[in-house]
């Protein structure tokens, strides 16, 4: 690459968010991705997997459809596959009034969402110990990524196919500006032109747009495990969460099983972030392994998120009497950010320099949610409709403060 050439669009961040954003470009724009690591190696990669726009989205029931048709049409791209599966929401007795309420309301936004009786999911769904629970809320339209790390380079490789380009192991510094516009970007060396540059560095932003614009996000850890079981789980197996114990599960193409939850703010980031390494050395792992690249990393899990998924597991899994019949076979977590009401930020903010626009706080949800933000970026670039209502993800709908608490993947989408 030349280090003089100029780009119409550079996106700074090469994770699901900043991959889909370029992929979404390339096509009628010069597109530049930059990373200061390589594709995917943030919390991109390191995600678990499940995938439920309806659940989070579906009082903008254009946002979920536009997520839920995106991962369905992408499925068999360079070598991405996406596995459809209903998700249930296991619930107690006592909730089960104000969960057959909630599913009534998914219902009525015109989505496949309906509260299945206990026994009724025991007879569907053998595996699963349902003896505890007064039922679940099946939300049908569901499905799993089975390899994040797989997915976002599948995006990438999509995109160079497009036309866009890529520049891994170079850190941004500095959105560069000029008489209140954006004319490029900085790295410790060199200037990078463009008119437009998009950030999706997840909770970097903050830190990188501190002096230009204030995003309100904050830092948390999101973790995850795998369970080895004796008996595989099956393709009819069901990915979904209990929602009173805050973990979530899915199943894995290999038969075991994925756990996940263990989320909390965390003040200091980088003693999580960046541990997944060399992206080649990676790969060579995963081929000569036949885990996913999750698996592969494997940087551990906190002693409470361990004893929580030790205890949470047999109460769903029947295959699992007790605690100790619980083998987590790899455990691994990196950072995303947050927003105060759990929405990301899709936005060009007013009082940011033209043609500045930012793509961050996904909340963990990125995969889920990568195609809304390619699309809403486009829409922000190009004045083109988007194909939903972009105000629901604009900066100014939050005080600006970071002092609140962490609304986890458990609380959205629910009353």
């Amino acid at each position: 690459m030349s280090g003089s050439q100029s780009y119409d669009v550079i996106v700074v961040g090469a994770g699901a968010i900043g991959c889909a954003v370029g992929r979404e470009l390339a096509d009628d724009h010069e597109v530049l991705v930059v990373d200061k690591g390589s594709v995917g190696a943030g919390a991109s990669g390191m995600a678990a997997g499940l995938t439920a726009p309806t659940l989070f989205s579906y009082a903008s029931p254009a946002v979920a459809e536009h997520a839920n048709e995106f991962m369905q049409e992408f499925s068999g791209t360079e070598g991405f596959e996406y596995h459809a599966r209903p998700r249930m929401e296991l619930i107690y007795p006592e909730d089960e009034d104000v969960a057959r309420d909630q599913a009534d309301e998914m219902a009525s936004y015109g989505f496949p969402v309906s509260f299945v009786d206990a026994d009724e999911v025991a007879t569907r769904h053998p595996l699963l110990e349902m003896d505890r629970f007064g039922g679940a809320i099946e939300i049908a339209d569901a499905g799993f990524v089975d390899d994040t790390y797989v997915y976002t380079r599948a995006l990438a490789r999509d995109a160079e196919n497009r036309g866009a380009e890529f520049l891994t192991g170079v850190e941004i510094v500095d959105v560069a500006t000029a008489g209140g516009a954006v004319v490029g970007v900085e790295t410790h060396d060199r200037t990078l032109e463009a008119p437009h540059v998009v950030i999706a560095t997840g909770w970097r932003t903050r830190a990188l747009l501190a002096d230009i614009v204030d995003i309100p996000t904050r830092p948390f850890l999101l973790q995850a495990a795998t369970v080895s079981l004796d008996h595989e789980v099956g393709s009819e197996f069901p990915l979904g969460r209990v929602p009173a114990e805050s973990v979530y599960f899915r199943p894995q193409t290999d038969g075991q099983l994925r756990l996940g939850g263990g989320e909390y703010l965390i003040d200091d980031p980088s003693t999580f972030a960046e541990r997944m390494g060399d992206s080649g050395s990676v790969e060579e792992r995963m081929h000569e392994s036949g885990r996913t690249a999750q698996e592969v990393v494997n940087n551990g899990i906190d002693e409470e998120f361990r004893e929580r998924l030790t205890r949470v597991a047999p109460l769903f899994v029947k295959e699992l009497s007790s605690p100790s019949a619980v083998e987590l076979t790899a455990g691994w977590g990196d950072v995303d950010g947050a927003t105060a009401d759990g929405e990301p930020i899709i936005d060009a903010p007013v009082d940011a320099p033209d043609g500045l626009v930012i793509a961050t706080g996904f909340n963990g949800l990125g995969i889920t949610k990568s195609p809304v933000a390619a699309a809403g970026v486009r829409a922000i670039l190009t004045g083109e409709e988007a194909p939903f209502a972009l105000d629901q993800f604009a900066l100014d709908r939050l005080s600006g403060s970071v002092e609140f608490s962490l609304q986890d993947t458990f609380a959205m989408g629910r009353q």
